[in-house]
């Protein structure tokens, strides 16, 4: 026949252990506590952005190869405007210096340029319009031809003109008439456009400077 036990009474070693355990839940609810305050008091991680940075210093001229960048995390706050991404960056020319670790943009890069789809060897060449008034009909991949005053080599006067660029392309055009820059008008001179030509043609071009007249294409 089973007999029923009494429980022994908890002595001084039982009640010491107790008191721990009950310090130690105490204690490990406490921290799990702060740390859920913190987490929710502690600010988001911000938003990044992937960038191309230079993993050397490299000159102006140079063109970026695959060893020259590496790609990077950057918040999204401190991306400057125009940071190229690979496609961007593929076959680009520095226009100026840049220094190790600073990230990529357009305004670093001439990339492929206004030369972009043109036949391997063609040449950006400025020519001055001639008459000012011939801007404001023209725009970007307008078809013109380019003709170059003749004069009496004696008497110095004009005697006609001559063909010395045909249907060529244009590849800009100054922002204003009376700008000034590699594009803009000179005060009181003719502007300039950038035309794409051949080599030969190029040539033709730079010596007929100071007499070229642009004569816009129909379309």
């Amino acid at each position: 026949m089973l007999r029923e036990t009494t429980p022994r009474p908890a002595g001084p070693r039982d009640r010491r252990r107790r008191r721990l355990a009950r310090r130690w839940l105490s204690a490990g609810l406490t921290a799990a506590a702060a740390g859920v305050a913190v987490s929710a008091l502690a600010p988001p991680q911000p938003a990044t952005r992937p960038v191309l940075v230079a993993t050397r210093d490299l000159p102006a001229g140079a063109a970026l190869t695959v060893g020259d960048v590496r790609s990077d995390e950057r918040p999204s706050g401190t991306v400057p405007d125009g940071a190229l991404d690979d496609a961007g960056a593929r076959g680009a020319v520095l226009s100026g210096a840049v220094r190790r670790g600073e990230v990529l943009t357009d305004a670093r890069t001439t990339g492929a340029g206004l030369l972009a789809g043109q036949p391997p060897g063609t040449l950006a060449t400025t020519v001055a319009v001639g008459d000012p008034a011939v801007l404001d009909g023209l725009r970007s991949g307008a078809r013109v031809d380019v003709l170059a005053r003749t004069d009496d080599p004696v008497t110095g006067l004009p005697t006609g003109a001559e063909r010395v660029a045909s249907d060529v392309v244009v590849l800009a055009v100054p922002t204003t008439a009376t700008g000034s820059g590699f594009l803009g008008a000179a005060p009181g001179g003719p502007g300039s456009v950038l035309v794409a030509v051949d080599p030969p043609t190029a040539a033709r071009l730079a010596a007929a400077s100071g007499r070229t007249v642009l004569a816009l294409r129909a379309p």
